[in-house]
């Protein structure tokens, strides 16, 4: 697909700013297809990563593997628990998407991972001078198919790994890449949990090329105390994530948590566009009932342009 001067990409209702910055590179030539790829197959899951109250490197949800592999089931026996969330944005900017994802224990030592992933951006037209789109609308989207497993190798560590296949669409350009992502968590620390994890990291790739996430996330999980007739608990969280040639995304949140049924999260995430700063609001309630988990939260979006929102159902079996 070539850019020209005369033509561009539009959804009929203007502007995608906010959204649509992290794909236009995707729309000029590079001198480096493998670049293409990368941006094509990860920049849209950043919108569906501004959702989450905790950092990517302790991920605990359903859909926890999808961004960490060091991810466990607390159980001495076999187990599984399936999640499904969706992520979803204003009509006016159109990015929709959803995580399906499975984790097994066996044998009660080794966690297995399946996820499935797919976000895209609807509604995206070809125009030329005119803001009148021509002929049908433009296929946006990334897909991920991920396969993973990790185990507690010390009463203190879990190491985890997940081989990864992303694909990006743009139009008639499409690129995939294949990588392979690790993620370490520990908890040997009185109420600590320190994490680190890679996200669509590809060996292969230089550095001009680079398209994954680097996270780092800790916990503080304070003492319990009583309240409303339950045991509550407040817990603290930090999350760093670098990524290549740009500024580093800190996210703070803090938690209400009353007898692991009820978890409220409110927080922001900071980071540096040019040099602006941009700044988004987090919010997250989880609701436990038997094995069963819903989380409902949203992301503000950049500088308040256009909120994301996650809605996500978990349930475990043992």
């Amino acid at each position: 697909m070539k850019a020209r001067a005369s033509e561009q990409f539009r959804r009929p209702r203007a502007s995608l700013r906010g959204v649509v910055a992290v794909l236009a590179l995707a729309l000029v030539p590079r001198a480096e297809v493998r670049a293409q790829a990368a941006a094509l197959a990860s920049d849209l899951w950043r919108v569906a990563a501004g959702t989450l109250v905790e950092p990517d490197a302790i991920a605990s949800g359903g859909a926890a593997p999808f961004w960490t592999p060091a991810v466990v089931l607390a159980a001495s026996a076999p187990a599984a628990r399936v999640g499904i969330e969706t992520i979803h944005t204003q009509s006016d900017i159109g990015v929709n998407g959803g995580i399906a994802a499975l984790a097994l224990r066996v044998g009660g030592l080794v966690t297995l991972h399946a996820v499935y992933g797919h976000i895209g951006l609807g509604d995206m037209v070809r125009t030329e001078t005119s803001p009148e789109g021509l002929g049908g609308s433009i296929p946006v989207f990334a897909d991920v198919l991920s396969l993973g497993a990790a185990r507690r190798v010390a009463p203190s560590l879990v190491v985890g790994a997940a081989l990864r296949l992303a694909t990006g669409r743009l139009g008639d350009r499409e690129r995939s890449q294949t990588g392979m992502d690790v993620g370490i968590l520990y908890d040997g620390l009185r109420r600590v949990r320190l994490g680190a994890s890679t996200r669509f990291w590809d060996p292969t790739f230089g550095a001009a090329e680079e398209a994954a996430s680097y996270s780092l996330g800790g916990e503080y999980r304070a003492p319990g105390f009583p309240m409303w007739g339950a045991d509550a608990t407040i817990l603290v969280r930090y999350g760093l994530t670098l990524q290549h040639g740009e500024s580093a995304q800190q996210l703070l949140t803090g938690g209400l948590v009353l007898d692991d049924a009820i978890e409220l999260d409110v927080g922001m995430a900071h980071e540096q566009a040019g040099d602006e700063p941009v700044v988004r609001s987090r919010f997250g309630l989880g609701i436990g009932a038997g094995r069963y988990r819903i989380v409902v939260a949203r992301d503000s979006g950049v500088n308040g342009f256009g909120a994301t929102y996650r809605f996500g159902l978990a349930a475990t079996f043992r």
